[in-house]
């Protein structure tokens, strides 16, 4: 005997004005639990609904931003995961540029971003560590797409305004043939893909898929094959 039968047979025993009353104490009670529950279980679906369409949207948009990688014109950051100095701070940078965008040296208060380089540059009217520097994808742009364990590149929206080299003066002094170059930060809305080493594909998705879903961004191998979406 559960307990609401309890209830009623002990009720009724007191009185007979208890015996009228309860059967609708009774079956008021009983509606209540079902009712919280349907509604409970509407709100659980409402909430999978939700989480399905999001998800979607986001693979609808990762869809939408697929292309052949390494085209003319294409503008990309090269990086190693971790930074190669000896005495740099141990941090993922893939970490922080999915969670913070791009961002340049001197722009990072903890020390956080820093370049592999050791280069002391004097004189000029624009600080190097005050800009993202890009590839712009061409002719002499071989050398800096070698797929090496651990680099990764990170493509930019081509329609992204850049600086060049002719833009910063006669006296700029420049590092690589196809450099291009960002004030600020890069932000992850300019994203449009991330390629990486084919060792490191797994790991990456496996500690990132739920960043690239969220961020709508497409995950590629080197050499342009699509892993993800």
């Amino acid at each position: 005997m559960d307990r609401c039968t309890k209830l009623c047979t002990n009720t009724r025993r007191r009185s007979a004005v208890g015996y009228e009353v309860i059967p609708l104490l009774f079956r008021c009670s009983w509606r209540g639990r079902v009712t919280n529950q349907h509604l409970e279980q509407e709100g659980d679906i409402s909430r999978d609904s939700a989480d399905a369409m999001r998800e979607w949207e986001n693979e609808s948009r990762a869809r939408e931003k697929l292309k052949r990688i390494w085209q003319p014109g294409d503008l990309f950051h090269i990086f190693s995961r971790y930074p190669r100095r000896p005495r740099a701070l141990k941090v993922d940078r893939l970490a922080g540029v999915l969670k913070k965008g791009i961002v340049p040296p001197a722009s990072c208060n903890d020390g956080s971003v820093c370049s592999d380089l050791n280069l002391v540059v004097i004189g000029l009217s624009v600080p190097y560590d005050s800009l993202v520097f890009l590839h712009q994808f061409g002719p002499q742009s071989a050398p800096y797409t070698i797929a090496e364990p651990g680099r990764l590149a990170v493509f930019i929206d081509p329609a992204m305004s850049v600086l060049t080299p002719e833009d910063m003066g006669p006296d700029w002094v420049v590092l690589c043939q196809d450099e291009v170059y960002v004030r600020g930060r890069v932000a992850r809305e300019h994203f449009i893909g991330v390629a990486v080493h084919p060792v490191d594909a797994d790991t990456v998705m496996e500690e990132f898929l739920l960043d690239f879903k969220r961020l709508g961004i497409p995950l590629y191998l080197y050499d342009g094959t699509a892993v993800w979406p």
